[in-house]
């Protein structure tokens, strides 16, 4: 589906000044998303760093249920960081199909000259957050059990000797 316009003759008005307050529109929303993204970023992040100081004081089995929370709570993030990818692909879109019709095209000139240096998406740096989580999770997971199993496991191995 394209992004259609009114033809400007038939449009009563300031064809052009309407194009320009939409476009304005457009990118204001997305400015929004991203701000709603960086918010939601900072509720995971502190979610996890309060239950990540908790299970590090007590490392037992109590900590196991903790810690398969924060790496269910990480998945979450890790889907909620996709959603608002998702939409803001659409939003860019939108406003570099919008920008056709106007003088100058700052976005698509901009993604034009991040793509030619290679630019590593944010979205990739960012999804590194909630896996660094979930391996320090996992770590809290295995080290109590590994901790009441080694006495069983060294046993094992000294009679094989």
């Amino acid at each position: 589906m394209k992004l259609k316009s009114q033809c400007a003759r038939k449009y009563q008005g300031d064809y052009d000044e309407a194009v320009l307050e939409q476009w304005k529109t457009c990118v204001e929303m997305a400015n929004c998303n991203t701000d709603k993204r960086n918010t939601s970023n900072n509720v995971f992040i502190t979610i996890n760093s309060a239950l990540l100081a908790i299970v590090t004081f007590s490392l037992d089995y109590k900590s196991i249920l903790l810690s398969i929370i924060g790496i269910v709570i990480c998945l979450l993030w890790i889907k909620t960081i996709k959603s608002y990818t998702q939409l803001s692909e659409v939003k860019y879109d939108i406003i570099n199909e919008m920008e056709k019709y106007l003088p100058m095209q700052p976005y698509t000139y901009e993604w034009h000259k991040l793509q030619k240096n290679k630019y590593v998406g944010l979205t990739k740096i960012e999804k590194l957050l909630p896996i660094v989580f979930i391996v320090l999770f996992s770590i809290s997971i295995l080290y109590p059990v590994l901790k009441e199993l080694w006495p069983c496991i060294k046993d094992i191995i000294c009679q094989q000797c």
